[in-house]
């Protein structure tokens, strides 16, 4: 099973740039999916790291000492004009009177709006290896 996180591609990106002999080091194959924010089983937690950035919980893991256990990203291919947190829906809108952006912040009715629900990952390691993805709608 392999993941695709949107939205992480600048980023990914950004953190192969920033580590240049751990890019190098990758097969041509890996580093593309790095690069779209894909991760699969049998991926290193230092491969996650880079398609994937910092994850949520725990949220000071140390990327070189991981070797099993699981990392969450909550609300992964968030969109940051717009998100759910917390029963609330928080937008960014151009308000063309202050010719400006401005915030709103609603409640949000879950049963209304099922495509607003915050996501999370769940990336679980074993001897130093991804062994389970799970997605899952928080």
């Amino acid at each position: 099973m392999a993941l695709v996180a949107t939205g992480g591609c600048n980023n990914a990106t950004t953190r192969l740039r920033q580590n240049p002999t751990v890019a190098a080091a990758l097969p041509p194959e890996i580093r593309q999916k790095i690069e779209r924010g894909i991760i699969e089983p049998g991926f290193t937690p230092e491969m996650v790291y880079l398609a994937l950035g910092r994850p949520t919980v725990p949220a000071n893991a140390d990327v070189a000492l991981t070797r099993d256990g699981t990392w969450i990203y909550r609300d992964f291919n968030r969109n940051d004009r717009d998100f759910i947190r917390a029963g609330f829906r928080r937008r960014v809108v151009f308000d063309p009177v202050r010719r400006g952006d401005v915030i709103i912040t609603e409640p949000v009715d879950p049963r209304l709006f099922p495509h607003l629900l915050e996501h999370s990952l769940h990336v679980t390691f074993r001897e130093g290896r991804v062994v389970d993805i799970q997605r899952t709608t928080l």
